[in-house]
């Protein structure tokens, strides 16, 4: 990599968490570096400018992600996802929709510059908030290298400092994950167990072992892994919220303890809202309906009593969308359901709709998870959105120690948690397995279903090596549903993809480094699978 000298323009995002952070900046007409080092409120802006990196846009990227599987269909045919997906494009080192190289690193660039600036200034500073300060940017660090590590196998670049040399070669997988644990080390070291609730969203100790665990996960360094969620644990700060639903439905302007929450960005309206209902709610509520989830996922919700929904039976048949378990009805949007004051209609030809070609579901279904149902948008209109969005709760934390015990073949730990789970969706039959290969078919399933339209499936799928099956030479399904004259309903399975199959080469499974990167630095050599 060629090191360019980045001019950061970060500072005003940093404004995004002012509502939590109460500072007064310094006010100039002229900045010099070392003012930023002056008082703990300028740092304290500076920090803040790194906080998007965890939850700016809402759920929209992670919902964009999920599109590339198997649970999640953009209606309208020409976007990005179905291209790419169906195979109209291709990822390659000159298009990548789902890199990250270029933007990753300028955020190296920027936590190293910021870390280098508090080694030098940072004697004008209490040290307690110096060791902070550097927790902090250093798991934003390790947050944006396991981002690059997931998608290119963690052979990247690695840039402990500021460079002094204009190229790098690319670092061995082991010393990219070992840097990040380091990181995440110091950054558990040294942040607070808690912070005031003015402060809610800063980091936390929990923080930082949630994302170690979720990186070792993923590094296949399964007790690393389950010893940092023993480590969260030990804090004794986290629960499961009692309801899934309500989970999703919470605001800064009306706050509830959350046990859950383990790291969160939080809106408030209307200065620092989003526009995601806008874009995602269906035609009823006025919305653009911009992507539906797929039978494949709507049928992987069990029936309320545990056991397995199957179209095949009769009576599931009759009436698919009667008791089934609580998260689906917090998750999915189907026909007949209460929504708004109204009734959801995703039959054809209903206020809903089912069409193939964008506008409407092609699916049969709509997301209700993320969306705000207080708001009458279909009379009231949409105003800027104010949920929060969860970066980690405890949910995947408990699901991240269950895979990770069962990789050491300690089943009962890894039922215990897989369990917990599932009794917080109220099933009281308790999973069983006789062996690592059964339990991991129950924990595929359980990530698929609890952590839906969070941004995860893609990344499993492919971690596990699944998506050459999943996701290669298949299609996803959707439900067309039919108004009979003596208002019953008949049920369609069709093919969302259109007579499309999808494409997944097994040289997905690590994507090529950009062709800029390979261009502009003489040490870096494409992976062989890209040559």
């Amino acid at each position: 990599m060629k090191i360019k000298n980045i001019i950061g323009g970060l500072l005003m995002a940093g404004l995004f968490l002012q509502a939590a952070c109460k500072v007064d900046p310094e006010l100039t007409s002229v900045y010099e570096e070392s003012v930023g080092w002056t008082s703990e409120a300028n740092l304290e802006l500076s920090l803040n400018k790194f906080y998007p990196l965890i939850g700016q846009s809402y759920y929209e990227p992670h919902i964009t992600q999920d599109a590339f599987s198997d649970i999640l269909k953009m209606n309208i045919p020409n976007a990005n996802p179905n291209l790419f997906v169906l195979g109209s494009s291709l990822i390659t080192p000159g298009s990548n929709p789902l890199g990250n190289w270029d933007n990753a690193y300028t955020w190296v660039r920027n936590c190293n510059e910021f870390l280098d600036g508090l080694r030098k200034n940072g004697n004008k500073l209490p040290e307690a908030t110096t060791k902070r300060a550097e927790a902090e940017v250093r798991f934003f660090r390790a947050h944006v290298y396991f981002e690059l590590a997931k998608r290119y196998g963690a052979s990247v670049i690695l840039l402990k400092d500021l460079p002094t040399e204009a190229y790098h070669a690319r670092s061995a997988p082991d010393e990219v994950w070992n840097f990040i644990a380091e990181d995440l080390d110091y950054a558990a070291l040294h942040l607070p167990p808690t912070v005031e609730a003015s402060r809610r969203g800063k980091l936390t100790k929990g923080a930082a072992f949630g994302l170690k665990a979720r990186a070792m996960l993923y590094a296949k360094r399964w007790k690393a892994s389950s010893d940092a969620v023993l480590e969260l644990e030990k804090l004794g700060l986290y629960d499961l919220f009692p309801n899934y639903e309500q989970l999703f439905n919470q605001k800064r302007s009306s706050p509830v303890e959350n046990k859950e929450s383990i790291l969160e960005f939080g809106y408030k309206s209307p200065d620092f809202g989003y526009s995601f209902d806008y874009f995602y709610a269906p035609p009823g509520d006025r919305g653009y309906a911009q992507v539906s989830p797929t039978e494949n996922l709507v049928s992987a919700y069990e029936m309320a009593d545990g056991t397995k929904f199957d179209w095949k039976n009769p009576a599931h048949a009759a009436n698919p969308y009667v008791n089934r378990e609580p998260r689906f009805y917090a998750s999915i949007l189907f026909n007949g359901a209460s929504w708004k004051g109204r009734t959801v209609e995703t039959f054809v030809g209903g206020a809903d709709g089912y069409a193939i070609g964008g506008g409407t579901t092609s699916t049969g279904y709509y997301m209700k998870k993320f969306l705000d149902g207080s708001i009458k948008t279909q009379t009231e209109g949409f105003r800027a959105g104010e949920l929060t969005f969860y970066f980690m709760r405890y949910a995947e934390v408990l699901l991240i120690y269950a895979e990770a015990m069962a990789e050491q073949n300690n089943l009962e730990e890894a039922l215990r948690a897989l369990n917990k789970v599932r009794a917080r969706a109220g099933f009281t039959n308790l999973l069983t397995a006789g062996s690592k290969d059964d339990f991991m078919k129950l924990l595929v399933h359980e990530r698929m279903v609890e952590l839906a339209f969070e941004g995860h499936r893609f990344w499993d799928l492919r971690r596990w090596g699944m998506a050459p099956t999943v996701l290669n030479g298949t299609n996803v399904t959707g439900t067309k549903i039919t108004r009979n004259a003596n208002g019953t309903f008949t049920y369609e399975q069709v093919d969302a993809d259109n007579g499309k199959k999808r494409i997944y080469p097994a040289r997905y499974n690590r994507f090529p480094i950009p062709a800029s990167e390979i261009q502009r630095n003489p040490l870096i050599e494409q992976f062989d699978e890209w040559k």
